[in-house]
């Protein structure tokens, strides 16, 4: 049996939390940690190497930014994909977030349903192929 999707999320808000948990569990993913504050998230990712890592922008403490130049400067968890899902979805943030690594960048208030999507999607290819995901993954 192939090892489920192991997700990551970074978001400081208990209902998209809340969201996103049910979307992992429901595509047959599992959740491997979720932190409010960039440097618990920084922390957390180069300990558990999730597949996959959801970042919001603005945090209780910190910013996603902080944790993709983090993870970017030292070379954390290179082979996870990365999502940022925000409010905060101007040009300027799109740009400055894939220039820090960002796979891919969606608005909470129009994509959402997108970002869930491709979770759904890559916890499939996961369980099908049996095979972990990074960034050779099809889906993109």
């Amino acid at each position: 049996m192939p090892e489920p999707l192991q997700v990551y999320l970074v978001e400081d808000s208990p209902i998209i939390q809340r969201l996103v948990t049910s979307a992992i569990v429901a595509a047959g993913a599992e959740l491997s940690g979720c932190s409010a504050d960039a440097q618990t998230a920084i922390a957390d990712l180069f300990t558990l190497q999730p597949d996959l890592i959801l970042i919001d922008i603005r945090l209780a403490s910190g910013s996603g930014f902080d944790v993709l130049k983090t993870l970017q400067e030292h070379s954390l968890v290179p082979g996870a994909i990365k999502v940022v899902l925000t409010n905060h979805a101007n040009a300027e943030y799109r740009d400055l977030s894939l220039r820090l690594g960002a796979d891919r960048f969606f608005d909470k208030s129009s994509e959402t349903w997108e970002a869930l999507a491709l979770i759904s999607a890559l916890a499939g290819e996961r369980l099908s192929q049996g095979a972990p995901l990074r960034h050779s993954s099809t889906i993109f």
